[in-house]
C-alpha cells in the first residue's frame, strides 16, 4: 500500500511537471537581427512610395521562431542603429522597432529590419508590431501590423 501511494504521487509530480513544461514556452525573446543601410534613391527599394512598408512574417508554430522581414521602414537618418524589442501582456506579443540612438530629426530614411521572435506562446495570441521614430525630436509610435494567430 505504501509503494502505491509512492507511486500515485510521483506520476502527481510528473504530471504537474510535464503541464508546467508543455504550457510555459518561455519569455519571447529577439534574435538574429540584421538592419540594413539607409536607402538611396538609386536603390530599387527606395524609389517606391515612401509609404510602402511591408512586413513579411514567417511562422510554422510548434516551437520554432518567427521569421519576420521589415522592409522600407522608415526612421531617422544616422546610423542603422535600429533596437528591436518584444513584450508580451496577455495574449498580445508587441514588437518594438526604434532608432537606438537619437537619429538626424530633419532626414529620414528607409531600413530592411529583420529578426526571430523565439519562445512564442502555444496559444492563440495576437502579433502587434509598432514603429518608434522621432518628429521634431518626440518619439511617436505608430502600429504598422497586427495578426492573430491561432
Amino acid at each position: 500500500m505504501k509503494y502505491i501511494r509512492i507511486l500515485a504521487a510521483a506520476t502527481i509530480i510528473i504530471a504537474l511537471l510535464w503541464a508546467c513544461e508543455k504550457d510555459n514556452t518561455g519569455t519571447p525573446s529577439i534574435s538574429n537581427t540584421s538592419v540594413s543601410d539607409c536607402h538611396t534613391n538609386t536603390d530599387k527599394l527606395a524609389v517606391k512610395d515612401m509609404s510602402t512598408d511591408s512586413i513579411v512574417v514567417s511562422w510554422t508554430g510548434d516551437n520554432n521562431p518567427m521569421q519576420i522581414v521589415h522592409y522600407n521602414m522608415v526612421l531617422d537618418c544616422g546610423e542603422p542603429n535600429i533596437i528591436t524589442t518584444v513584450e508580451t501582456n496577455g495574449n498580445t506579443v508587441t514588437v518594438i522597432e526604434h532608432v537606438g540612438e537619437q537619429g538626424l530629426t530633419n532626414c529620414i530614411c528607409l531600413y530592411d529590419n529583420s529578426f526571430h521572435i523565439n519562445n512564442l506562446p502555444s496559444r492563440p495570441f495576437t502579433l502587434v508590431i509598432k514603429v518608434e521614430s522621432l518628429i521634431c525630436g518626440n518619439p511617436v509610435l505608430a502600429t504598422v501590423y497586427e495578426k492573430f494567430f491561432e
